[in-house]
């Protein structure tokens, strides 16, 4: 489980990096591309986490 958590935290920097980002540019198009890019890895780690839940509870 330690090599799941450190994914997880791993997919969240990831995703932290990328709002930063997204906040920090001028370009519109850029903007765009680092919030996409830092919803699908809070969207991996939902996923992640509730698959991990599921499968502590059978």
């Amino acid at each position: 489980m330690s090599d799941l958590s450190n994914f997880i935290q791993v997919k969240l920097a990831l995703a932290e990096k990328y709002e930063r980002l997204a906040t920090r540019t001028a370009s519109q198009p850029k903007k765009q591309q680092f919030a996409h890019r830092a919803l699908k890895y809070r969207r991996q780690v939902a996923q992640m986490q509730h698959s991990t839940e599921s499968l502590a509870g059978s």
